[in-house]
C-alpha cells in the first residue's frame, strides 16, 4: 500500500508499506529503481509493518515487494498490470497535485 504527499522539486513523497511480521528482509522493487532488490530496503516496525518512503516524479510506476527472496505483489492495491512473466506488478500513479 502507498500514500502520497508533496515533496520537493516536483517530486512527490510516496510511502510504501507491507505487512510481514515473520520476514527478515523486505525491499520495494520497481521500474523506478531498475528492479534492483537491494536498492530500496524497507524498515520493519513494531508489529511487522515494513515501510519505505521514496520521492518520485509524476507518472505511473510498476512495483513489487521482494520478501526474503520472493516477489510479492501489493495485495492491498487493486491496480495492477500483467508482466512478461505472467504474474502481476502493482501500479501506482503519482500525481502532480
Amino acid at each position: 500500500m502507498q500514500k502520497q504527499t508533496k515533496g520537493t522539486k516536483g517530486k512527490r513523497r510516496i510511502s510504501f508499506s507491507f505487512m510481514a511480521p515473520r520476514a527478515r528482509e523486505v525491499s520495494i522493487v520497481s521500474d523506478f529503481n531498475n528492479w534492483q532488490p537491494g536498492s530500496h530496503p524497507m524498515k520493519k516496525g513494531r508489529h511487522g509493518q515494513w515501510t519505505r518512503t521514496v520521492f518520485l516524479l509524476p507518472g505511473t510506476y510498476e512495483y513489487k515487494f521482494y520478501v526474503d527472496g520472493a516477489w510479492r505483489a501489493d495485495e492491498r492495491n487493486s491496480k495492477w498490470r500483467r508482466n512478461k512473466y505472467g504474474t502481476r506488478n502493482s501500479l501506482i500513479e503519482v500525481v502532480s497535485k
